[in-house]
């Protein structure tokens, strides 16, 4: 062992930072070396995660029970059926595959929704207020060694609670681009119709460089850095070639009939363009799954809203084969409890619930678990996937080395995973 390995093991074995005289890499000790890299093979391109906020209930929509509250319908996975507000879904799940065994210690929303994020328990990461989503860790890895102008690496759509979209120290590069309207998801970009020629807006944008340059010259700050960083990123943005895949006014009226006329289904048809764009992470979140009271009704209308995007969507990366190079993940921070009370309520239930995964390395038309009569606990251990394992088994698929680690804005290494984490191994 040379001088240098020793003192740097000896830092890390203090639990003290590397980074001695600031955060900042070109004041390390160690700045001659290069973060090793924290990408695997893999021929996956994109994820599309689909979060189901608020706790969908296990036990109506995946997990047909004797206490459900709709019926069955068969999928088209051998011997496998799942209830009436997935019925369109059903027939597309032989291309992909269903977890009905995700499980975890986290019944608060907000708890379980940053374990769902970034893999780890609130309690594990109170050391890294910088922690970034997953998705944006996704992105990184994709997009971080590309010397390219600027397009989104995250997209976010719907809701945006908890970490979604957040990239941590990991930068506004890998941030999520949130669309609230997905009619008009790029209305910002150009100014309206017909309302500036192209020789006024290159004035204006000489003049804002000229006073964020004289401004940068008083002030050399890494906001000015920023903010001129974005500026540059947002022309990039407008003028790219593959801007058309955030219009889905220009699919055929066949197509769009296909998907809907909600704003879920509309997130779908979109998905599905910019995973053919190969954005690296796509992030759907809907709301209204926490139905303490009006269960069915509540789960009849959001699924009349959204089982007909799903199941095209399914159905187009299936036909174009996208599948092949694009994850698909459908889950919820924790199901809810198998007992509906007086007020047809289900409450909050983290020890089990079910998720939809597939697309790229994964098999397609697998079951990996069961759960007990009435849907509480899973039935086999060696089948129950923690949270943290889901992360890291997606993680792995995408190409990410979950275990590797990232140096966050404070210097500190940060494990991808934790050490509990396990990529389950039987879904490749």
């Amino acid at each position: 062992m040379d001088r240098k390995e020793f003192l740097k093991k000896s830092i890390l074995s203090l639990g003290l930072s590397p980074f001695l005289f600031s955060a900042n890499s070109s004041s390390s000790l160690f700045a001659d070396e290069e973060e090793e890299s924290i990408v695997l093979p893999s021929k996956v391109k994109s994820v599309i995660f689909i979060e189901m906020m608020g706790g969908m209930s296990h036990v109506d929509t995946l997990d047909p029970k004797p206490n459900s509250a709709f019926g069955k319908v068969s999928s088209s996975i051998s011997g496998l059926s799942v209830l009436e507000p997935f019925s369109l879904t059903a027939k597309q799940l032989h291309s992909i595959g269903i977890v009905r065994s995700t499980w975890s210690e986290e019944g608060d929303h907000g708890f379980a929704q940053m374990l769902l994020s970034t893999g780890y328990r609130m309690t594990e990461a109170m050391g890294f207020p910088d922690i970034p989503h997953f998705g944006a860790v996704i992105a990184y890895a994709k997009k971080s060694k590309l010397k390219s102008s600027y397009f989104p690496s995250y997209v976010s759509i719907g809701g945006r609670g908890g970490k979604n979209g957040n990239s941590g120290f990991l930068g506004i590069d890998y941030s999520g681009y949130h669309i609230g309207n997905v009619d008009e998801p790029i209305q910002h970009l150009n100014p309206s119709y017909g309302k500036f020629a192209d020789d006024r807006i290159l004035r204006r944008k000489d003049l804002v460089s000229f006073m964020n340059e004289e401004f940068a010259k008083t002030y050399p700050t890494s906001e000015s850095k920023h903010w001129k960083n974005m500026l540059v990123a947002a022309e990039e943005f407008r003028n790219s070639k593959n801007i058309d895949s955030f219009r889905i006014s220009l699919e055929d009226e066949k197509t769009k009939a296909r998907y809907g006329t909600t704003w879920q289904g509309k997130a779908m048809l979109l998905a599905k363009r910019l995973a053919a764009q190969e954005v690296p992470f796509i992030h759907i979140s809907i709301g209204g799954w926490d139905t303490h009271t009006g269960n069915k009704a509540q789960i009849t209308k959001i699924m009349k809203e959204t089982d007909m995007g799903i199941a095209a969507l399914l159905e187009d990366l299936n036909h174009t084969g996208l599948i092949k190079q694009t994850l698909f993940v459908l889950t919820s921070e924790f199901g809810r409890t198998p007992d509906v009370g007086s007020r047809d309520g289900r409450d909050h239930h983290p020890k089990v619930w079910s998720t939809l995964l597939g697309g790229g390395p994964f098999d397609k038309g697998y079951v990996l678990g069961e759960t007990d009569e009435t849907g509480s606990k899973p039935v086999k251990p060696n089948e129950a996937l923690h949270v943290r394992d889901l992360v890291a088994t997606i993680y792995k698929a995408a190409g990410v080395d979950p275990d590797a680690s990232l140096t966050n804005s404070f210097g500190r290494p940060f494990l991808l995973t934790t050490k509990k984490a396990k990529v389950y191994e039987g879904l490749f």
